[in-house]
């Protein structure tokens, strides 16, 4: 149902016709079910007011309350308890099966009113008690009070669902975009709005002046609002979250999911739980005001619902799609907050409407205290002033003071290149010293151009294209900051790249990230779409890509699932040619073991023949193919990378230039990832496990990579070529200590890794150099490392295998760039396949090391008297 338009830009972008498919597809879904939700109350308000209009406030209230603890319970239940525990087939389930029970009982209540009742019973007496003062004795509702109320509650409506928009973007900022943060701000402002409905209730009965009570609760809301996104401060969540996170992994389970629900709950509390309340007190009140006649009761209960409910769509997508990309979250509380405190008008004009009603109809008695003139202008004046003091206050503020105070310190992000605000998220471009530059969106760091996130994020690319034979179309999804995207566009028979990226405002900063993907978005061979990445293949045909890579968002985060489900890589595996390879980055390292192990297991589920890759430690790559095998070659490593100077001289600065260290990035078989996940259930569409299994950023002190998808033993099984009679060819030579060093590198925690010292190498490595820690145990390694070389380069010189000897002493010198013996028997092997140029230059660096060693010397004056 969808395609394509290309824009002025080039970028191709769904049609019209898809976003009005999208639309109808959502309302043929949605609005059937939401229509019948919305008449549930205006029902029950008809059924129970129509006995005692008097109370119709606080009746209401009660209504109003307990649906909305019920809609609380359900928020918070459905992502804490049912969904990870049942799925979400299962809660819908439960949710149709609740609707039963409730039908059921509306069912039962409607027989037992049926049935007939003696006339002296309640029920009569409630209904002589109505007739006696029924509609003679109640003062009309002017129509006109009905038109002002509606727009008191639309702009109520207005601004309140516009500011939970801003409390959903605003708590991502400060808690991260976990499915637990987005339940609890609507179970938190839900039971706000129960409390005030209960509250509003209350105050009606007690005062009797609706449309003054709500003036003054709109001023409060104004300043509620305004106050509590002010004063919420990541640093001081920050320092709060230090101690909690180091004794989250001493408690039981039960305890850690209450520390982890209390360190949410905090700014919830104060930012959103009194705006809440407040905003809670406008239905009831409103309704009391109204409620004069059983006849109208249902209707005009409805007229308010719609009114409001009116209110709140548009505040949500005035919110979205125009004050937040257009003004930004600052400015945005600044027009909500003035629409709140607008609705103090038209409450005005009902009580100045009620009080004329009320004189012109004298002898008449008024339904509760009159609502007096000049009181009311006192009340008006007095909370338009409040409204005004607080705005004026919150304007007075630094243009960036919600964004700094929200935002992680800026000495800890790097100095901020550039700020923007957009529909779904707020960029921003940090310089980080020394690193590169970083993208963060929404306050969470996701991609850059550091060069060990540029060794993973290119291996993406670089390793797949290198194993297959001549690819030709690569799909990347998420864009990031460009890196995957150019590496694939460096292999000559790549023809067609295309990028999948949801956010036209990620891919419109590109530009700032210019050094690292050298402006690949207007190269010839990329394509970019302007959409989802699984919408994109379901648009896609089948045989469309030869690779497929994807480095999506946090796999914590609410909704990244999609990416990580059975059902998406099936749909991936359709979408590849015959040979295909699907490669992914897993940071394992963000979500418990049993999630990681969950998203593993639906991969090889899908692609059996799957391979685990370390791009840069702990960053994690999976490799699928739809080929009958999955295994590399080094020697057509060795061919690809002098046959691709671009590409090996890009890898290279990565420290991945030789086959070495591209086939030495392995740590798990398919064989070692089926069998660790062969007990775990597959993450899925219905089961998004890796969603449920982060409460808040504390659990990232629990967490860490599972160590059964690693087996570095078992390499032979994607590499067999890599060994010959059991021991490592030529081409490969000393791949052995390289993956020692490695595992060494695994099983250091990301927090112990030093700091990238420069010039530190390590068997000639920089990128070694910075994950390996210097310990006795990397000095060991080196040393057999360098006795091994050696000893294998002078088996193969007295074997007469000159060149494969010159190999393995090229390799030592990596690790003993010092040793005259190494130099001396390179020259040796040199001069024996016939170069003696060569073989002079490491004579003479052999006698430049060692002026005593007689064997350097002679053989130097030989080759030079040869030359």
């Amino acid at each position: 149902m969808s395609s394509y338009t290309t824009g002025a830009d080039g970028w191709h972008v769904l049609t019209a016709s898809s976003y009005l498919a999208r639309v109808v597809v959502g309302a043929v879904l949605l609005l059937p079910i939401t229509m019948l939700m919305g008449g549930t109350l205006t029902l029950l308000i008809r059924h129970l007011v129509r006995a005692d209009l008097d109370a119709s406030g606080w009746t209401i209230a009660w209504l109003y309350g307990l649906n909305t603890a019920g809609a609380a319970a359900g928020a918070f239940l459905t992502d804490f308890v049912l969904a990870p525990a049942a799925g979400l087939f299962a809660t819908q389930v439960i949710a149709v099966a609740l609707n039963v029970v409730a039908g059921g009982g509306a069912w039962w209540l409607s027989r037992r009113d049926a049935t007939p009742t003696r006339p002296d019973t309640a029920t009569t007496r409630r209904t002589a008690h109505f007739r006696t003062w029924g509609p003679s004795t109640l003062p009309p509702v002017h129509p006109r009070t009905l038109v002002f109320m509606s727009a008191a509650l639309a702009l109520s409506g207005f601004a309140v669902m516009g500011m939970e928009i801003l409390w959903l973007r605003h708590a991502t900022l400060l808690l991260g975009g976990f499915r637990a943060v987005f339940s609890l701000l609507l179970t938190v402002m839900l039971i706000g709005l129960g409390i005030g409905a209960l509250l509003g209730g209350w105050l009606h009965r007690r005062t009797g002046r609706p449309a003054q009570a709500l003036m003054v609760v709109q001023a409060l809301f104004v300043v509620a609002a305004l106050f509590g996104i002010g004063s919420a401060d990541a640093a001081r969540l920050a320092a709060d979250a230090a101690p909690m996170a180091a004794a989250l992994t001493a408690l039981a389970p039960w305890r850690r999911a209450l520390v982890e629900l209390w360190y949410n709950a905090m700014p919830m509390l104060l930012e959103v739980g009194l705006p809440s309340v407040l905003a809670g007190f406008a239905f009831p009140l409103a309704n009391g005001l109204v409620q004069r006649t059983e006849q109208s009761v249902g209707r005009r209960a409805g007229l308010l619902c719609l009114a409001n409910t009116a209110g709140a769509v548009c505040g949500s997508l005035a919110t979205g799609y125009l004050l937040l990309p257009m003004l930004g979250i600052q400015p945005a509380v600044t027009v909500l907050a003035a629409a709140a405190a607008l609705a103090v008008l038209p409450l005005h004009l009902v009580s100045q409407g009620i009080s004329r009603d009320a004189a012109r109809g004298a002898g008449r008695p008024a339904h509760g205290p009159a609502e007096a003139g000049p009181y009311s202008a006192v009340v008006f004046a007095t909370t338009s002033l409040i409204a005004l003091a607080a705005l004026g206050v919150w304007l007075w503020l630094p243009g960036d003071y919600v964004l700094r105070r929200a935002l992680a310190p800026g000495e800890s992000r790097g100095r901020v290149v550039a700020t923007s605000e957009g529909a779904t998220e707020l960029i921003e471009v940090v310089e980080m010293p020394g690193r590169g530059r970083g993208l963060i969106t929404n306050g969470h760091a996701m991609s850059s151009s550091a060069p060990l996130d540029q060794r993973y994020m290119r291996a993406l690319a670089h390793i797949p294209l290198l194993v297959m034979s001549r690819p030709e179309r690569v799909l990347v999804i998420g864009f990031g900051v460009g890196n995957t995207t150019h590496a694939a566009t460096l292999h000559p028979s790549v023809q067609q790249v295309d990028v999948a990226d949801l956010s036209r405002h990620v891919l419109e900063h590109a530009g700032y990230f210019a050094d690292a993907n050298h402006g690949v978005l207007q190269h010839a061979k990329v394509s970019v779409y302007v959409n989802d990445g699984r919408q994109h293949l379901q648009m896609s045909g089948p045989g469309s890509y030869d690779l497929i890579t994807l480095e999506p968002p946090p796999i914590a985060h609410a909704g990244v699932g999609a990416l990580y489900a059975r059902e998406f890589y099936a749909l991936a595996r359709s979408r590849l040619t015959a040979g295909g390879y699907v490669s992914q980055w897993l940071p394992a390292y963000q979500v418990p073991s049993e999630s990681s192990l969950a998203m593993v297991r639906a991969f090889v589920d899908v692609f059996p023949q799957a391979v685990l890759l370390s791009g840069a430690q702990a960053e994690l790559l999976l490799l699928g193919t739809t080929a009958p095998r999955i295994e590399i070659d080094p020697a057509r490593i060795v061919a690809a990378l002098a046959s691709t100077p671009r590409v090996r001289e890009d890898l290279a600065r990565l420290d991945l230039g030789t086959a070495r260290e591209i086939i030495g990035t392995f740590v798990g078989s398919a064989a070692t990832l089926t069998r660790a996940t062969r007990a775990s259930p597959a993450a899925t569409d219905d089961k998004p496990v890796q969603e449920y299994g982060v409460r808040s950023i504390l659990t990232t002190a629990m967490l860490g990579v599972p160590a059964a998808i690693f087996n570095l033993d078992d390499l032979a099984a994607w590499c067999p070529r890599c060994f010959s009679t059991g021991q490592l060819t030529p081409a490969v030579a000393g791949l052995d200590a390289y993956m020692a060093l490695l595992e060494e590198a695994y099983t250091t925690s990301v927090s112990e890794v030093p700091a990238p010292v420069p010039g530190r190498r390590v068997m000639g490595s920089a990128y070694l150099g910075a994950v390996v820690p210097d310990s006795e145990e990397m000095r060991g390694v080196l040393a057999d490392a360098r006795l091994a070389l050696y000893e294998r380069g002078e088996t193969l010189l007295e074997a007469g295998r000159f060149a494969d000897a010159a190999a393995q002493f090229r390799e030592a010198l990596a690790t003993m760039p010092d040793s005259a013996a190494v130099h001396n028997n390179l020259g040796v092997a040199l001069a024996s396949a016939g170069d003696l140029a060569g073989a002079a230059s490491h004579f003479r660096e052999a006698v430049g090391l060692d002026p005593r060693f007689p064997e350097a010397r002679r053989n130097l004056a030989v080759a030079s008297q040869a030359r």
